[in-house]
């Protein structure tokens, strides 16, 4: 049952940006921060308040919380995206100082112990992660201050997708290449 949940949320949050649009198209704006906040705080419980990612999902809460206290809701849920690239930048971007590199951890899972080789390869996927997270962001960022919906949800729900997808599907082909080699 926590996996269905879990599974439920992380689609409602990839969702997010269609559901914000939906939301304010249909002059239902005050419930945009309720929603997030709900299925923040779901995402915490299904994760359990000890797992890393249930802090990360706390702090992301609790800026978009105060942006939308300080500003208004819909730029608060606005800037959601921004705050979660914002996040995951510090995380891998702090990985790579306080090894193992998040890619390095996700490698090894798959992979087990990895050569020195290996290690310096994720490490500087790691990187790359990193710099599209602060790129991403940034176009995050600029969409949300715009105060565009429509290009707002276009990009942070669809093209930043097609986007991650894309640096999926280059470090898979370039890695295969690299392995086929050692």
């Amino acid at each position: 049952m926590k996996n269905v949940l879990r599974l439920l949320i992380s689609g409602l949050l990839i969702a997010y940006p269609l559901l914000v649009w939906w939301l304010a198209q249909n002059g239902l704006t005050n419930w945009l921060l309720l929603v997030l906040l709900a299925l923040l705080s779901l995402s915490i419980v299904s994760q359990g308040i000890r797992h890393p990612r249930s802090w990360l999902t706390l702090a992301v809460l609790l800026v978009v919380s105060v942006t939308a206290i300080y500003a208004d809701q819909l730029t608060g849920v606005l800037f959601y995206p921004v705050w979660m690239n914002s996040a995951l930048l510090l995380v891998f971007l702090a990985s790579l100082w306080r090894k193992p590199a998040v890619i390095t951890r996700l490698a090894m899972l798959m992979e087990g112990s990895l050569s020195d080789k290996a290690v310096a390869y994720t490490e500087k996927v790691t990187l790359v992660w990193a710099v599209f997270f602060l790129v991403n962001g940034a176009i995050s960022l600029v969409t949300a201050v715009q105060g565009d919906l429509k290009l707002w949800t276009l990009y942070n729900g669809f093209i930043s997708y097609v986007l991650i997808g894309l640096l999926f599907v280059i470090e898979w082909s370039v890695r295969r290449v690299v392995k086929h080699k050692h």
